[in-house]
């Protein structure tokens, strides 16, 4: 195996004797190392701590025990010379998968500390080459042997790369404000040379948590700092635009990034369009995916699911369809994502006959479904009550591998209980329990929802207070979905008591909430109690609705 660590070492010093030799031999491939190394590798044994390198790497099964006399030998014995731990490093390097940081790492510290920082630093850069990413205390190894080689300037380079690595460490973590504060420290410092991947990183967090502003002050302090933005850092600001609906300030982006010589790719084109569909904007959808043609952008698999997701929610099919025909003329393969936007489609718009066709053309395909395609078809037939097709659903989504999930048994039970088949929503709830599956408050919100609406009051009052003892805290939605309950079968006192227990438990009630109340209040003439939630509502933040106005 050539690793070629004279590239590595372009800037070392002229070094008198005892240097040359083995700078000479870094300039060559490992395997010519070896062959002027002293192969009788400290002969350890696990008793002795005599091992072979060549013995311990010939065998798969022995890679760990290989490791773990060379974190031995590391940590307690040491090595002779710097032939035996280049010998260690060749074994390493021949392992797959390849050994951690850590343990490459103890190698290195063995060979710095025995005074050949030349080299640890040329075998840092090898095994990052080969695919180990470096750490922290790869960082600190590779900072200390550039000063005691008297390379500061150097080290300063490699702390750059640090402070980058500290950066996305931090906003990954989810601080991205302390991230902030330091780049802001460290701009400006000849030694710290922060690039435009570490303005992008925090960029990226910045939009993710909503602080555009933020975003956009830092974007232009990079600029001052004369750090160039990339087609990422403008993907990033106008991904943020986009989600805001800041169409203008899309297209001033857009100009600028042009202006600057920065061509825009098709994560560009895509997230514009992307936004587009979901804001109905249809026409300029199309006119986003012909500029891409136009400008040999071929759009990927992603871009044309947006697209027929786009048409599907304005129940556009037969556009998705053709989507879906162009995607395939020109070369783009669709895949299960694909299948299920285009089922959804057909299923929302209650065109089951549409929805088994393209589900057989997705098996012809050879695309397996996943446990999405048969949610959306079970709440497809759901829809239209058919629920002989729903349950042979869900029974093959179980004979084929694929676990139902709380929003498979959540689409089922409510399909049940909107069309009055509480009994077998009930006996599906308790199948649930029986499987060991611990509802969730939407599960329980469906099936108080149908126990209300089926009569059964007196069982969704009992069934809401056993909630608390099952650990399940009832949400805003659970107490007004009682609260209507109670308020249909002329139990408005009761209604009121609830809602005051709502804010005793900390829920705060909504505008829904409220509505049902006033309502209720009023058909039964309560007044005062009906203009008192009124006048209580502005200070919630909340107003009555028309249902509510006509019979004010």
């Amino acid at each position: 195996m050539a690793l070629r660590l004279k590239r590595s070492l372009p800037f070392l010093p002229s070094v008198t004797s005892p240097w040359l030799l083995h700078l000479h031999l870094l300039q060559q491939p490992v395997s010519h190392l070896l062959f002027h190394c002293k192969l009788n590798l400290l002969h350890l044994s696990l008793c002795c701590h005599d091992f072979s390198t060549k013995t311990a790497i010939s065998e798969a099964n022995k890679a760990e025990l290989f490791l773990d006399e060379v974190r031995y030998s590391c940590k307690h014995v040491g090595f002779r010379n710097l032939d035996e731990t280049l010998s260690c490093f060749e074994g390493m390097i021949t392992i797959r998968p390849l050994p951690s940081p850590a343990d490459f790492n103890l190698l290195f510290g063995v060979i710095c500390r025995m005074g050949h920082h030349a080299a640890a630093i040329g075998l840092i850069k090898t095994v990052n080459v080969a695919g180990v990413n470096y750490n922290l205390h790869s960082f600190s190894i590779w900072m200390n042997c550039l000063c005691r080689l008297k390379r500061v300037d150097l080290g300063f380079a490699v702390m750059g790369i640090t402070y980058g690595a500290i950066i996305k460490g931090l906003v990954r973590t989810g601080k991205t404000s302390l991230a902030l504060g330091l780049l802001k420290k460290w701009e400006g410092r000849r030694s710290c040379r922060v690039g435009v991947a570490t303005y992008n990183t925090v960029l990226d967090y910045l939009c993710k948590e909503g602080r555009l502003m933020e975003a956009l002050k830092l974007f232009h302090r990079m600029i001052d700092q004369g750090v160039p933005p990339n087609v990422i850092t403008y993907n990033t600001l106008i991904h943020a635009r986009c989600f805001e609906r800041q169409w203008e300030e899309v297209e001033l982006l857009l100009n600028e990034m042009t202006q600057r010589g920065i061509t825009p790719d098709v994560q560009t084109f895509g997230t514009i369009l992307d936004a587009f569909c979901k804001d109905g904007m249809l026409f300029e959808v199309e006119s986003i995916l012909d500029a891409m043609i136009r400008r040999d952008i071929e759009p990927t698999v992603v871009t044309y699911n947006s697209l027929i997701a786009g048409y599907s929610l304005q129940n556009r099919m037969d556009d998705a369809e053709n989507a879906l025909r162009l995607m395939v003329e020109r070369g783009c393969s669709p895949d299960v994502v694909t299948y299920n936007t285009l089922l959804d489609g057909c299923c929302k718009g209650k065109s089951m006959d549409e929805a088994v066709i393209v589900y057989r053309e997705m098996l012809h395909k050879g695309l397996a479904p996943d446990v999405v395609t048969y949610n959306v078809l079970i709440g497809g037939f759901c829809h239209i009550n058919n629920f002989c097709a729903a349950e042979e659903l869900f029974k093959e989504m179980q004979d084929t591998g694929h676990c139902p999930n709380l929003q498979t048994h959540a689409i089922l039970l409510y399909g049940y209980c909107k069309h009055n088949h509480l009994n077998r929503a009930m006996a599906l709830f308790r199948q649930l329990k029986e499987q060991g599956v611990s509802p969730d408050i939407v599960i329980y919100n469906i099936l108080l929802h149908g126990m209300c609406n089926n009569g059964k009051l007196e069982d969704a009052k009992r069934f809401f207070r056993t909630l608390l003892g099952k650990g399940c805290q009832p949400n805003v939605v659970t107490f007004s979905t009682l609260i209507n309950g109670l308020c249909k079968e002329g139990h408005v006192y009761e209604a009121h008591e609830l809602l005051q227990e709502m804010r005793d438990s900390g829920c705060a009630p909504n505008s829904v909430s409220y509505n049902i109340l006033i309502r209720a209040s009023l058909k039964n003439n309560e007044e005062l109690a009906a203009l008192e939630l009124i006048r209580k509502m502005p200070d919630s933040g909340f107003a009555v609705d028309s249902s509510t106005i006509e019979l004010l």
